[in-house]
């Protein structure tokens, strides 16, 4: 007669499965604030690249500055792509779309530069 082995039973051990649940959320909520930081700047390269620019011109106010309204913020976007030659590019009424995703990160680069340096106004 042959012996039969016994069978192996696994234990329920639930200091592991609390690891790695806790594990997979924090990798869960890592991607998520990267992405949504990330984001926050713009979707594209280009976008990124222009709320960037906008925050160092915000940044490089003069310090008794008060913050600007919305049309010279706009000119003065508006000067940034004149300068950078992408004024001309983006003039193609299929790019329309472009520019104002463009002066919508180059304004919100420029409040965060400027509150970054003048944080009582």
């Amino acid at each position: 007669m042959v012996a039969q082995p016994e069978p192996i039973t696994r234990q329920f051990r639930r200091m592991r499965l609390f690891v790695l649940m806790g594990l997979a959320a924090l990798i869960v909520c890592g991607a998520a604030v990267f992405f949504t930081h990330r984001g926050a700047h713009g979707t594209t390269a280009e976008e990124r690249a222009t709320y960037e620019s906008g925050e160092k011109a915000g940044e490089e106010a003069p310090l008794g500055a008060t913050f600007p309204t919305v049309s010279e913020l706009n000119m003065t976007a508006q000067k940034y792509f004149e300068q950078q030659g992408s004024a001309e590019q983006l003039q193609n009424p299929s790019r329309a779309d472009d520019l104002q995703a463009f002066k919508r990160a180059f304004v919100k680069g420029y409040t965060d530069g400027f509150k970054k340096t003048h944080p009582g106004q």
